[in-house]
């Protein structure tokens, strides 16, 4: 039970990695608001919570507005009287060279990826200073540490995470407050089954990405979200603005 009593929020929380924080923190005894632009499967998921003895409610989310971001922050201090943590996971990614990528899919990916992130800092500091301080994970990549020509606007946003989850755990720590990143690298989501099933073959398509790995194997969003769960509590008391690589080792491989 590392999150006894400890009251957040997780966006993104309807599918993927978002669904298994979610789903783990309650199981280690936090209050979870489970944000997701799919209300529905926001709903599903703190019901599932629910009928596993966890505490949860759902907030229809649209990270990409800013009215929305606060309520969800909102949600939590009403739910139950203060905020401890802000899990920002929710983003999106545009599959496509820098020649072929819009104005129009360019300005998405940055809402959701850099701009949702910024509104759940900006907005989740002042509620975690007013209950005593507490801890801020956002969901950056593998990508904020390296490159990828096929991903270069998602690369750029996950750069931008990364850099406003360093300076921001650097400017409110004196208030208790931490800001740290996961970077992951390939998951099993449904981000990623999407992009296997328009390369045509899909069983082609993650055999060619699991074998880039040391292990061989794609990583499973449970394994990302137990190092959140770290980073999100009391065992990581000591680290701040800093970023937590869970890669399977992709990055320290050469070829």
């Amino acid at each position: 039970m590392r999150m006894q009593g400890k009251r957040g929020l997780v966006t993104g929380g309807a599918s993927g990695l978002g669904r298994e924080v979610a789903r783990l923190f309650a199981a280690e005894g936090a209050k979870v608001v489970v944000a997701d632009v799919n209300g529905e499967g926001a709903e599903a998921v703190a019901v599932e919570i629910r009928e596993n003895d966890g505490v949860a409610v759902h907030e229809a989310c649209d990270v990409t507005a800013e009215t929305q971001v606060v309520a969800a922050l909102d949600r939590v201090v009403g739910e139950w009287d203060g905020i401890d943590f802000v899990v920002n996971n929710a983003g999106v990614q545009v599959e496509k060279p820098l020649d072929e990528t819009s104005n129009e899919e360019f300005d998405f990916l940055f809402d959701v990826n850099v701009r949702a992130v910024f509104w759940g800092c900006k907005h989740g500091v002042s509620r975690l200073r007013e209950s005593g301080g507490g801890a801020i994970v956002n969901t950056a990549s593998a990508l904020s540490l390296i490159s990828d020509p096929f991903l270069p606007v998602y690369t750029a946003s996950k750069h931008a995470v990364l850099g406003l989850t360093r300076s921001v755990g650097v400017a409110y720590a004196a208030d208790g407050i931490r800001c740290n990143c996961v970077c992951p690298g390939d998951m099993q989501t449904p981000m990623i089954e999407r992009y296997w099933e328009a390369t045509g073959d899909p069983d082609k398509a993650r055999a060619e990405m699991a074998s880039m790995y040391p292990a061989g194997k794609i990583g499973q969003p449970d394994e990302v979200a137990r190092a959140i769960l770290f980073l999100a509590s009391e065992e990581s008391s000591y680290v701040n603005a800093s970023f937590l690589q869970v890669d399977g080792g992709l990055l320290s491989k050469v070829y």
